[in-house]
């Protein structure tokens, strides 16, 4: 049995696509109710029919506990594997075979889905009963995992509702006071430094979010995190326009993860605006090497933390600029010509 989990509070105008994205593809929709005072139930109702479960949570400003509660109650409910979609997530399944018949195969007890884009890839598949936990109480982590008990399933995408911009501000500013909080009390967790750091970017605190991000990559946990961190802190550097500082935070991530085309990108970019024009065209060489169009990116294994751009067009694109202001026009047009052909290749034309 596949049990769908949602955790809900008053979401009555999302959670019907959220719901009607999975129905079909599930033998019960587990809704978690943290609290709504709206038509949310009714309306998953009316969506689920029969197939509707819903169970009590009081909110407690915890993700995890809720995740962990939920994945007990599709346990109990009989299920062999509980499939989470969040109220402001849709599923999309783009293979002919049901889902069941996919986890009919895989020994795997983790299974991540990939994000429409390409940008990264989250555990939305749990077999039952778990071996596993949520951890964190925002950006939670799935954790107890162990070697070769996870893969991404092929077929299967997610999508993320936008919100406004009152509604982000809220919500960055709500995880900003929750991890600033947490990493006080777990410094030496390199995740949660990460997801500080990522909250602190968005609400534009630029300085607070490289000092976290580089307390993430000091830490050396996760390589792909580490390195990840590295290009977040440089990122900010770079909207603060210290295209040095952006340029040594890159190259600190690729001494982590060489893989990570997108850092060498990066620092091409840094390069061209620091007018460090060699620089930019050998760094953008580099990415180039290790990218998807005429690279071997494909070939190194990655779980998250992608920018398509980077890995594409975005290294020709820095070329083409760096050429035209050399004043060398036909190397620029040829790396024009290659960023085209790299931009249609990502967008599968």
């Amino acid at each position: 049995m596949i049990v769908s989990t949602t955790l809900t509070g008053s979401n009555a105008d999302i959670i019907r696509d959220a719901l009607g994205s999975v129905t079909g593809q599930v033998d019960r929709c587990l809704v978690i109710d943290t609290g709504a005072r709206d038509d949310t139930l009714a309306v998953a109702r009316e969506v689920a029919g029969d197939k509707l479960l819903v169970r009590e949570f009081p909110w407690c400003n915890d993700f995890a506990a809720a995740r962990n509660f939920a994945l007990q109650a599709a346990t109990e409910a009989g299920g062999r594997w509980a499939l989470t979609v969040d109220t402001d997530e849709r599923l999309v399944f783009e293979a002919d075979t049901p889902l069941k018949d996919a986890l009919a195969r895989t020994r795997a007890r983790v299974l991540l889905v990939g994000q429409v884009d390409g940008s990264y890839a989250k555990e939305r598949i749990i077999r039952l009963p778990a071996t596993v936990y949520w951890n964190g109480p925002t950006h939670e982590a799935l954790e107890g995992q162990r070697a070769g008990e996870s893969e991404v399933l092929a077929g299967v995408h997610f999508s993320e509702l936008g919100k406004d911009a009152a509604a982000m501000k809220a919500k960055f500013e709500r995880d900003a006071a929750i991890l600033a909080a947490y990493v006080r009390e777990h410094p030496s967790a390199p995740r949660w430094h990460y997801y500080l750091g990522a909250s602190l970017h968005d609400l534009r605190r630029f300085e607070e979010a490289i000092e976290a991000f580089k307390a993430c990559a000091a830490l050396k946990g996760w390589n792909e995190e580490g390195a990840w961190a590295c290009y977040r802190a440089a990122d900010c550097c770079c909207a603060l326009k210290r295209w040095n500082d952006a340029i040594e935070m890159c190259a600190q991530g690729l001494a982590i993860r060489p893989a990570t085309a997108e850092l060498a990108w990066l620092a091409g970019w840094a390069a061209f605006n620091a007018r460090r024009y060699e620089d930019a065209i050998a760094w953008s060489n580099m990415a180039v090497v290790n990218g998807m169009h005429d690279g071997a990116g494909a070939g190194f294994p990655r779980i998250s933390f992608r920018y398509p751009y980077a890995l594409y067009e975005g290294p020709y694109e820095t070329l083409r600029w760096t050429f035209e202001r050399l004043g060398n026009h036909a190397a620029a047009k040829a790396a024009e010509k290659e960023a085209a052909s790299a931009r249609r290749r990502r967008e599968g034309k």
